[in-house]
């Protein structure tokens, strides 16, 4: 004998596998799949992103590269992921320069591992002189006063490709 659910029963299963069954919990979709936000704002301090998607809610702040003595150059900003997932920074890059170096912090919090620096859900990072870093490869290119495109890889937010400024020291 061969038993199956009804039509009315099977759709109301659907339907409730599809909006996250369980009363009383939370649901790791924050917004309707394929439906994402994102802004971005340039001033003198520097970029501004923010993306909000399913899984994501990410904002990086004040992303600006900072020319230092004898050609370095680090590329400064906040990420703040306020997403319900952990989120890792893999590479970053800026084309015609190559890859980017990245340090994590010492403690467990922004730790570097091969998924990248680590970002807890609720958490931060700040990138600046101490670690979380990130070291651009040496370049006659950028000048202050001037851009330069950048392009982050995140685990869950995916490719960020943001033109951020050029300051000195």
């Amino acid at each position: 004998m061969r038993r199956s659910l009804h039509p009315v029963l099977l759709g109301a299963a659907v339907l409730a596998l599809a909006t996250g069954c369980s009363s009383g919990s939370t649901t790791v979709q924050r917004v309707a799949p394929g439906v994402a936000t994102s802004t971005t704002s340039t001033d003198a301090a520097g970029t501004s992103w923010s993306m909000r998607a399913r899984n994501v809610d990410l904002a990086i702040k004040n992303a600006a590269v900072h020319l230092g003595p004898s050609g370095t150059a680090r590329l400064e900003f906040t990420v703040d992921n306020e997403g319900p997932v952990a989120e890792h920074l893999d590479t970053v890059s800026v084309p015609g320069l190559g890859q980017a170096t990245l340090q994590g912090s010492a403690g467990a919090a922004n730790a570097l591992s091969t998924a990248g620096v680590l970002i807890y859900s609720g958490g931060s990072a700040t990138f600046g002189t101490a670690a979380p870093s990130v070291t651009l490869p040496p370049s006659k290119d950028l000048k202050a006063g001037g851009t330069t495109q950048v392009l982050l890889v995140f685990g869950i937010a995916g490719l960020v490709h943001l033109t951020v400024p050029v300051l000195a020291g």
